[in-house]
């Protein structure tokens, strides 16, 4: 069918789709449900008239500078933008290529703690440290010492030491079976070494699928992720279809765990079929209408084919605001960057309630008083925007957990 190149395409790309579980339960009333995020930003980043490198379709991170500038880093573009408060470009950090400071898959920049900022090139398994008005300081390519597997990001704890997490794979399944990934969280010395193995947690599925005796292997339907954020000193870790999140220190020592309270439903076959007619809507959208019928059955032939997940995945995204609570975003359907709630819980694994976002935000950072995201619009433009959060409640400075100061 010579439908089928296209239509798998359209398939892989919504592969890791997921829908919640036919029951959600609620968080109490708590603290975190009285907190409003803004419907409307009160900065916007992107697409500033003139200034061509202010033109964002695939943000991947972002960190705050002095006099309250911003670093943008877009994968597409395979440059940083430094941005001044007024959306003016100030200054920009490296372009496509393979020579110093050149990006070939830019996959996220962190801040290096003396004012700069460290950017991570996924192909060239690369570290390139710049000042903010865009001097490049150094290169520090990568390397492994075990296991060559590749590094997918790279992240600092408090102290100023690093770590590198491992990239997902697709592992070996037999067909209409499913296999599961392991993702490891590595030291990361100052010299490139990735090191030994501060932890591991499960990661995406992976199934094998024949239709019309041609085979392939993708994402099993509603594959989970791994999930990770940072605390003080810790790594918090956890998989997105099972509601503990592990605690290990930058030495790789466990810490304790959190079991969250949060219900997790087993996958059915109404799930598949739900599944199955979103992918069918998704594909029609890409291809500017209605998909046609060939198309949607090659869809729902693929759909039949391949393995699925035990368990509907409770979480999107994982991450640690700057007084200390845990966020927690919820799975939705595809075709947009995860659910707009969020649940909310302390340092200890305690609930305080949900907070719920404007639509279609993926958050990147959360502070105190404001939340920064990247939001797409209609055109595939995409603007980082800072929203206010309010608090309507004494906010409470957490501890770290214990051994993570």
């Amino acid at each position: 069918m010579k439908t089928f190149p296209r239509v798998a395409a359209l398939l892989l790309a919504v592969g890791a789709a997921t829908i919640q579980g036919e029951a959600i339960a609620q968080d109490a009333a708590g603290v975190a449900s009285r907190w409003i995020v803004s419907a409307e930003p009160e900065r916007a980043y992107g697409w500033l008239e003139g200034e061509p490198d202010s033109e964002f379709s695939d943000v991947v991170g972002v960190v705050w500078g002095p006099n309250e500038s911003i670093a943008v880093a877009d994968r597409t573009l395979a440059t940083i933008a430094v941005l001044a408060v007024d959306g003016r470009v100030m200054a920009t950090m490296g372009r496509a290529g393979d020579g110093p400071g050149e990006f070939r898959r830019l996959a996220g920049i962190v801040a290096s703690g003396e004012g700069r900022v460290v950017a991570f090139d996924r192909e060239h398994q690369r570290l390139s440290e710049w000042t903010f008005d865009g001097s490049l300081l150094e290169d520090t390519r990568l390397s492994r010492t075990g296991a060559a597997r590749r590094v997918g990001e790279v992240g600092r704890f408090a102290d100023g030491t690093w770590y590198a997490r491992e990239g997902d794979r697709m592992v070996a399944a037999d067909p209409g079976g499913v296999g599961r990934d392991t993702v490891g969280f590595h030291r990361l010395d100052q010299d490139g070494a990735v090191g030994a193995a501060l932890a591991r947690v499960p990661g995406s599925l992976s199934s094998q699928f024949v239709v019309e005796g041609m085979s392939g292997m993708r994402g099993a339907l509603f594959s989970p992720r791994a999930l990770s954020a940072v605390r003080g000193n810790c790594l918090l870790l956890a998989a997105g279809d099972e509601p503990v999140v592990r605690i290990f220190d930058q030495t790789g020592t466990p810490r304790g765990e959190l079991r969250l309270d949060i219900p997790v439903d087993r996958v059915t076959e109404g799930h598949r079929e739900r599944w199955v007619a979103a992918s069918v809507a998704a594909a029609g959208r890409a291809m500017g209408g209605e998909v046609v019928p060939e198309a949607a059955r090659m869809i729902e032939v693929m759909g039949e084919a391949v393995g699925m997940a035990a368990r509907v995945p409770f979480a999107n995204d994982l991450m640690v605001d700057e007084p200390g609570y845990i966020w927690i975003q919820s799975w939705r359907l595809p075709g947009g960057p995860g659910s707009p709630e969020w649940r909310v819980f302390t340092e200890t694994g305690r609930g305080i309630g949900a907070v719920r976002l404007p639509e279609g935000l993926r958050v990147l950072h959360i502070s105190a008083e404001a939340l920064t995201a990247v939001r797409t619009d209609e055109l595939g433009r995409q603007f980082v925007q800072v929203h206010a959060l309010e608090r309507r409640d004494t906010l409470a400075m957490l501890p770290v957990p214990p051994g993570c100061g």
